[in-house]
């Protein structure tokens, strides 16, 4: 019962948390429309963001070493908690891009530090469902964060200190919670070729999974805005996106498991991309079925990196697992900087609905490479596929939770074991 007491407390922490980031991404675009901020700009600023949280998968783990898991989560929450009021402090471009770069590391550190605390108080039998529960509390934190885009008046400091709240309270779970202080979560990485030449699919697939993704995080807001939505509206939008990403994702990869993975992700990928394009007609007749389109492009779009992921685990060796899905988290999180980069510069000299062709291309670009890798490859035999596992480019500790990583564990264990046994 205290484990899962603490399993939940731990939740709750971290659904608060992503409620207040929630908030400051899609508060960030529209605020910096009203401050006169080009796309350009905020698609900068929007890449800083996940160039923050790259970085801190290498920066964070050396901190946890040196001080614990307690103070470096306590410091990064505080941190993050003052980079949101640092927005609507000072609202500069450069003020916002650092702010949000630090941000992106504190995000990632925090993720690292949740995840390995839930793979301590995790049983083995509880592995999976709890992994599932805590990809779930993901989206509802960051589809909360949506809603409250509505709590407050965007032209004032009200919201960005909304956001700041959420964040110091999400801290106060957490850091009550008794938990066993975990091991540290070494972030191991595939080399790129030897990735590549297991799965090319996988590699396209997250890379571009990224792009597009990272595109509409940083940037739909923005988008949105910009063709005449309200706050109501833009709200909606994002809201129905993640709301779609929730209720479809596990049907499609649970679909994943009974055929062919290459062919859903390539139809998935497909699906995304119309879903993107044929927005651009939607909103020649009405502006608000915009919000149609994202429902309709989260619930394939959000799937894009799990199956990737899932896809490139079935041509890795089980002890090799981790650390290719580790090496597809970085090539998620480098699409994730290039999206908004070039999506903001097109926005600017084309238009806002730019974006939209720009998150159809990026979902078409892996579809269409998926159905070449069909023609030139055989399939994985079904009985030897690999289950499906939801997944978010979250942090590397998030992998330690996977089913079949403990496993491979506990089957090292036994391998380790067993000489020992013949030499009595």
């Amino acid at each position: 019962m205290r484990s899962i007491v603490s399993i939940t407390t731990l939740l709750v922490g971290i659904a608060l948390m992503l409620a207040g980031n929630g908030l400051i991404g899609t508060l960030l675009g529209v605020r910096g429309g009203l401050e006169g901020f080009s796309s350009t700009i905020l698609g900068m600023v929007m890449a800083g963001y996940f160039s923050g949280f790259v970085a801190g998968t290498f920066i964070v783990p050396r901190m946890i070493r040196g001080t614990g898991h307690v103070r470096t989560f306590a410091a990064l929450a505080s941190i993050c908690s003052v980079t949101v009021l640092l927005h609507g402090l000072y609202p500069n471009p450069l003020v916002w891009f650092v702010a949000r770069a630090v941000a992106g590391v504190c995000i990632v550190g925090i993720y690292i530090v949740i995840e390995s605390w839930l793979n301590e108080q995790t049983t083995n039998e509880q592995r999976g469902h709890i992994f599932s529960a805590y990809m779930t509390t993901t989206l509802i934190g960051l589809g909360i964060g949506q809603v409250l885009l509505l709590a407050g008046d965007i032209n004032t400091l009200q919201l960005f200190a909304l956001a700041s709240v959420l964040m110091s309270i999400g801290l106060v779970p957490v850091a009550l919670t008794r938990v066993k202080e975990p091991p540290i979560v070494e972030a191991h990485r595939l080399g790129l070729r030897k990735l590549y030449e297991a799965s090319p699919l996988g590699v396209v697939g997250a890379l571009f999974a990224g792009v597009g993704t990272g595109a509409f995080w940083g940037l739909a807001p923005v988008m949105a805005a910009g063709i005449g939505l309200n706050p109501s509206g833009i709200s909606g939008f994002m809201s129905l996106s993640i709301l779609g990403g929730a209720i479809v994702m596990w049907p499609i990869g649970l679909l994943s498991d009974r055929l062919d993975r290459r062919k859903v992700l390539a139809w998935v990928c497909l699906a995304t991309g119309i879903a993107a394009l044929g927005a651009l007609w939607l909103i020649t007749w009405d502006s608000r079925l915009i919000l149609v389109a994202g429902l309709l492009y989260g619930a394939t779009g959000f799937s894009m990196y799990s199956l990737s992921a899932s896809h490139t685990n079935d041509h890795i060796a089980s002890e090799h697992m981790l650390e290719a899905t580790s090496s597809l988290q970085l090539l998620y999180g480098s699409g994730a900087i290039a999206g908004p980069l070039f999506a903001g510069f097109l926005m600017e000299w084309f238009g806002p609905t730019t974006l939209l062709a720009f998150m159809g291309v990026a979902a078409l670009v892996p579809a269409g490479f998926a159905r070449w890798r069909m023609w030139v490859r055989p399939p994985v035999p079904l009985d030897e596929q690999g289950d499906w596992v939801p997944q978010f480019a979250t942090s590397p500790a998030a992998l330690e939770m996977y089913p079949e990583a403990e496993e491979e564990d506990e089957s090292d264990a036994v391998s380790t074991e067993q000489p020992a046994d013949e030499t009595r």
